[in-house]
């Protein structure tokens, strides 16, 4: 830790600079990098990070980071300033970044009682906002398809403000095998779909939930949507045409869990 690391042509300064580039190369590498103060916090606080990197002109800011990571074993890295904004995605550089393993996230036999899946939500803005609700609203796992964005992106992974540390997300190349096998263990698959039934008046769900949130612009897919055992619309009171899917989301993981929860 005592050496500085002030050279690009570092070889693992040039495998860091690669991981926010695109999905392909994280997944590549198996590698995310984590930037800034709550992030590196996050992933150290849950055990998620590879090593440590620090801006060798604030290693005081981050000594406790760093003292952590050291005391878990995590590899201490500082580096040049110049290094570190070369790997930032930030405007302005927080100074510190934690390296963690990508995660090949497989569905578990039990993944939970209340799921969430995504169905080519390509924001990565919205993605990050839906597993920070999932986090919040005490949902076990997330099931993604190929066109969903990267929850590990910088822009997703800091919506998640530090969820993606705690809900797993399996990336599978069809949602619907995946959704048939949760029917027949007992889960409602609940779509949001513009054309479907008031939302706020649905029959009793079942106890174990899966909630399929769709394309920003097209929705849940139709070969998605002849899995689902409920098709819900949140009504729409004013002039806006639709919600934003990170919202609808929210709402509809919420008030399931407070219809299973009362």
């Amino acid at each position: 830790m005592n050496e500085i690391i002030t050279s690009l042509q570092n070889p693992q300064v040039k495998l860091w600079r690669t991981l926010n580039r695109s999905h392909s190369a994280r997944v590549s590498a198996k590698l995310f990098l984590a930037e800034g103060e709550h992030l590196a916090g996050e992933a150290l606080k849950e055990k998620k990070a590879r090593a440590l990197l620090a801006d060798s002109g604030e290693r005081e800011k981050y000594a406790a980071l760093m003292e952590t990571a050291s005391m878990q074993g995590v590899l201490v890295y500082l580096l040049a300033s110049h290094v570190m904004e070369a790997l930032s995605d930030a405007k302005t550089p927080q100074g510190v970044i934690a390296v963690c393993d990508y995660p090949e996230g497989a569905m578990n036999a039990d993944p939970g009682r209340f799921l969430a899946a995504l169905d080519g939500v390509q924001d990565p803005g919205n993605v990050g906002t839906i597993i920070r609700t999932m986090d919040a609203a005490g949902y076990s796992c997330l099931l993604m398809d190929e066109k969903t964005a990267d929850p590990y992106a910088p822009k997703a992974l800091r919506a998640t403000m530090g969820g993606a540390f705690r809900v797993p997300a399996v990336r599978l190349q069809s949602l619907v095998p995946a959704l048939r096998a949760l029917k027949e263990q007992g889960y409602e698959i609940a779509a949001g779909d513009l054309h479907g039934q008031d939302f706020f008046h649905r029959p009793p769900a079942r106890d174990k939930i899966c909630v399929v949130i769709g394309n920003e612009g097209q929705g849940v897919s139709p070969a998605v949507l002849s899995e689902c055992t409920m098709r819900l619309k949140i009504p729409i009171l004013g002039g806006a045409e639709s919600l934003n899917a990170a919202v609808a989301g929210a709402i509809m993981m919420y008030d399931f869990v407070r219809e299973k929860n009362r």
